[in-house]
């Protein structure tokens, strides 16, 4: 990824008016949600976007494979390639490691061993499907410099191999079986799932989305985020509340709702029949929301995946609510968990009192106040792309 072909002051001013675009969290995530972000934000000196953009692969990774019908009637997976933009030392490496962390605390609690992970750093396409056939089909990645990855797209193998950016829009799709073809080997991968975040600096992705090919729309598939840099007066820097809750909670506890161990809820068989996942359906009344976005010729292949994306930004957040009605059960009964509270003994009781609400309420159904808010997530980041390319 070059930004060779898009000159530094324009970056610039592409930086100060994406930053003039605020994504509105409290309308965005109910006041348990809001309460988790905006104390780590807040406490580590990042802005909201930066952590709420990297978080939606984290909680694609722990949707364990559930999938959102969209208003179509098609399943689509909730699954998410993300990136973060801004200069040096603009706190980028704060969400990655908020997030990093909460995904590692969670496996070693739900006994994934460290050579076992699902937190993948393969940098080649080769590496990547192999981890997915050998290690899981469900994998998120987490890089800290986007570059990294990045780089490695575009680049023509010998021996009759695909090009690498396909591959990765293939594996972003909803996609039941992935092939790679060589004159070196072949692999197959069933259902996989990968999810991306990424922090990058600002001229890579400009120049990538200015360049971008109808033919291929890989970087379509990115939501970006380039919030202005938070720099706080010193009355304004709090200290962490540490009888919050953290991300791994609430990242583990969406794990719990879509495990499907003992799941009685409606399911859907993909490929084989190995795999079976959970469905999750917009109410009557969320059927009837629409989300347009004009679309000229230049934008088709950038805006085109927002109609898909929203559904999947409707899943995520209904993800977060489930979450956030066992928080409410918690602080019924004085037993929520604080920030630093991840003893086996902690993680235990989430469960239990995940597994209780399945068996009590009806909660694969997403609400029109949640598709509402999907929308206006949406929108944020269709916004974020027309400023890079610069389109109105």
């Amino acid at each position: 990824m070059s930004s060779k072909g898009i000159s530094a002051y324009k970056v610039r001013g592409i930086m100060r008016k994406a930053a003039s675009y605020r994504m509105d969290i409290g309308k965005i995530f109910d006041e348990n949600i809001y309460s988790i972000i905006r104390n780590i934000c807040s406490s580590s000196q990042m802005p909201d976007e930066y952590l709420i953009t990297m978080l939606l692969p984290a909680i694609g990774h722990f949707v364990n494979g559930s999938q959102m019908r969209t208003n179509t009637g098609t399943p689509t997976n909730i699954s998410f390639f993300t990136t973060i933009i801004g200069y040096p030392s603009v706190n980028k490496s704060s969400a990655t490691d908020a997030v990093l962390k909460a995904c590692l605390v969670i496996e070693k609690n739900i006994g994934v061993k460290p050579e076992e992970s699902r937190v993948n750093c393969s940098a080649t396409v080769e590496s990547l499907l192999s981890e997915l056939k050998n290690t899981s089909p469900k994998l998120i990645q987490i890089w800290d410099e986007a570059v990294t990855l990045l780089q490695s797209f575009g680049l023509y193998k010998q021996g009759g191999a695909a090009y690498d950016r396909s591959i990765m829009c293939t594996l972003y799709n909803s996609s039941s079986v992935v092939k790679r073809q060589t004159k070196s080997g072949n692999i197959v991968v069933e259902n996989p799932i990968l999810n991306i975040a990424a922090a990058a600096h600002p001229a890579d992705i400009f120049s990538s989305l200015c360049n971008e090919s109808d033919d291929d729309g890989l970087m379509a598939r990115f939501l970006f985020s380039a919030p202005e840099p938070c720099i706080p007066l010193s009355g304004e820097i709090t200290n962490l509340n540490i009888d919050n809750p953290s991300l791994a909670h609430l990242l583990f506890v969406i794990y719990c709702f879509n495990s499907t161990e003992h799941n009685d809820t409606r399911r859907a068989t993909v490929g084989d029949g190995d795999d079976d996942h959970i469905i999750y359906t917009y109410s009557e009344d969320a059927q009837m929301i629409r989300a347009a976005y004009g679309i000229d010729q230049g934008l088709g292949s950038i805006l085109g995946k927002a109609k898909v994306q929203v559904s999947r930004l409707a899943g995520a957040l209904h993800a977060t609510t489930l979450a956030s009605a066992v928080f409410d059960q918690l602080i019924d009964h004085n037993s929520l968990p604080g920030y630093g509270d991840t003893t086996p003994q902690v993680f235990e009781m989430l469960k239990r009192v995940v597994k209780d609400f399945k068996q009590t309420y009806k909660w694969t159904v997403v609400s029109e106040d949640t598709a509402k808010a999907a929308v206006l997530l949406m929108n944020y980041y269709v916004t974020q792309k027309k400023t890079y390319t610069n389109r109105k």
